[in-house]
């Protein structure tokens, strides 16, 4: 017997099934101008992964704005992986690409919230492959300074 539900019939004829989106934006760049707007970016990251079962993954955060997610903001820090690279260049970090491209392929993690990294075109490219390919979001998050 077939069954012909017309809600899967119109979902295949319009090419969007909403149960698995074929087009998941994995990989997101956003710009934040002070603490605040990073720490809003957090906040609304965590909450949007809060439900999946896996590991948030954030590098070289701001210190401030993570100790603002537990106290004013009600995140359950204890899925929360940090992890600090220090560079001397300009307080920014030059992250081994390799691994976070493998951290990303393998998809033990919801999210991976990259801060204060410099990445190329090219490494930006290869953090979205990794991204999708292993069906896990990817924030960078760059604080630009207004004049």
């Amino acid at each position: 017997m077939i069954n012909t539900n017309t809600n899967n019939i119109n979902q295949l004829k319009s090419g969007f099934n909403t149960a698995t989106p074929l087009n998941i934006n994995w990989f997101q760049h956003t710009n934040v101008t002070n603490d605040f707007e990073l720490s809003s970016q957090y906040v609304h990251i965590c909450h949007q992964h809060k439900q999946e079962k896996k590991w948030l993954l954030f590098i070289n955060p701001e210190e401030t704005s993570i100790e603002k997610l537990a106290k004013t903001h009600g995140v359950d820090v204890s899925k929360i992986l940090m992890v600090n690279y220090k560079s001397s260049v300009a307080n920014r970090a030059k992250i081994a690409l390799s691994q976070i491209t493998s951290v990303l392929s393998k998809g033990n993690c919801s999210a991976v919230i990259l801060s204060n990294s410099l990445f190329n075109a090219d490494e930006i490219a290869e953090l979205e492959i990794s991204a999708k390919k292993g069906k896990t979001h990817c924030f960078l998050m760059e604080q630009c300074q207004l004049h």
